[in-house]
């Protein structure tokens, strides 16, 4: 188990699937709850979330427009998606956009709910390990390249003397 839990935003405008999730999720995970895609950004904004789970069908914007917005915002952020309804449309715009890491369908049985969020942490770990590496790699690069530069004007100088 990591040192600091991961930190899971929970948007639905159905005050009961929140509340369950989060009495769900609770013991190994930081829950916040929003239950519209508006408090859900003010969340965002406020506390750093790494898990963002949200209903398809709310009244005035769909989860997948709400989490494309903010994919742009918190890049970092696993995003995942779940809906009552079989809607296929959903589901291929979720994954043609490439914006949801996970679709669930409600209801959903307690221990895939939690496997799917430990797989979703896991996912974020990963992603915020190889950004991290990448930096390294980028600081690496850019120190050889310093060092590129003054061996090339210290050739310079040898040749001109």
């Amino acid at each position: 188990m990591p040192t600091t839990r991961h930190c899971v935003l929970i948007v639905d405008d159905e005050p009961d699937v929140c509340d369950s999730v989060q009495d769900l999720l609770r013991r190994e995970f930081r829950v916040l709850k929003a239950h519209s895609a508006e408090e859900g950004y003010r969340i965002m904004q406020e506390e750093e979330v790494h898990i963002v789970m949200s209903d398809q069908r709310m009244p005035q914007i769909t989860g997948i427009e709400m989490l494309t917005r903010l994919k742009a915002r918190h890049p970092h952020a696993i995003r995942m998606l779940f809906t009552g309804f079989a809607d296929l449309e959903s589901i291929i715009a979720a994954i043609n956009q490439g914006h949801i890491f996970q679709f669930m369908k409600k209801p959903w049985q307690p221990e895939e709910l939690l496997a799917a969020v430990r797989q979703a942490a896991l996912e974020y770990d990963n992603l915020e390990t190889m950004a991290m590496e990448r930096e390294h790699l980028l600081d690496e690069v850019s120190e050889l390249k310093d060092r590129v530069s003054a061996l090339e004007a210290e050739v310079r100088k040898l040749r001109i003397t």
